[in-house]
């Protein structure tokens, strides 16, 4: 769950009286302690009165019920926090992320549009393309992932888990060429990527088999051994079936 703590208590207080309670909400939510949070912030929330008080105590409390998983409480915070400010998409992203967590993924990808309609280049807009790839694809729409996968890389193009993800999407399309070299590029940028290896190791092995040729020779099956053998080495155990079928071949 990612809180953005750097984002926390930047504001002006409305009502400096309650300066040292919210304060102490902010501690408890930094440290994870979610119920005394909540407590906290619902106590400041019965005596504020200055709107962006009450919108950060909605938003934070929203967090603290995240780190219960009580989603049902924290997406009706985070309507309010909307409701006293919606022009701040940060909210609508945390609202969506929520939503997904609950298994929402309509309700999330409705938050992920509308944030596109005000923004599709800067944080936010680039939180709504990864967040509607991950969901197109838990959705098995693969070829709609692919798509946002492209936008937010056109974006960030350094960021190596955006290519292991599109590289996964383009394997569930049996597009094994584009996956491998989605792996080739996120293996570039994070060196020791063990995720990456593996697949890239698998699919390098499904190249070989696809045709029929269920057993390829030692010789066939050596760069996809040295990337499976590579996984492994990083800690990937997931792996061992494949390397004692492909890659232990005298």
């Amino acid at each position: 769950m990612t809180f953005l703590f750097g984002f926390l208590v930047q504001f002006g207080y409305g009502q400096a009286e309650l300066k040292t309670d919210f304060d102490k909400g902010v501690k408890f939510l930094q440290s994870e302690n979610y119920k005394k949070a909540i407590e906290t912030f619902s106590d400041v929330l019965k005596k504020a009165t200055d709107d962006k008080l009450k919108k950060f105590c909605y938003i934070y409390r929203a967090f603290s019920y995240n780190g219960i998983e009580d989603f049902k409480n924290s997406i009706p915070d985070l309507d309010k926090a909307i409701e006293l400010d919606p022009t701040d998409l940060a909210s609508y992203t945390d609202r969506g992320k929520t939503k997904a967590y609950s298994n929402d993924l309509d309700g999330a990808k409705k938050d992920f549009l509308f944030i596109l309609t005000k923004d599709s280049i800067d944080e936010q807009g680039q939180a709504a393309f990864y967040y509607l790839a991950k969901i197109e694809y838990e959705q098995g729409k693969f070829k709609e992932s692919i798509e946002y996968y492209n936008k937010i890389i056109s974006l960030t193009p350094n960021d190596p888990e955006l290519y292991f993800n599109r590289g996964t999407a383009k394997g569930m399309l049996m597009d094994r060429e584009g996956a491998i070299k989605d792996y080739d590029k996120a293996i570039e940028l994070k060196p020791n990527y063990m995720e990456a290896y593996a697949n890239r190791g698998v699919a390098k092995i499904n190249l070989l088999t696809r045709k029929g040729n269920i057993q390829p020779t030692k010789e066939q099956a050596a760069d996809a051994c040295t990337d499976l053998k590579k996984a492994k080495q990083l800690g990937d155990n997931s792996v061992d079936d494949m390397i004692f079928i492909y890659c232990n071949k005298k």
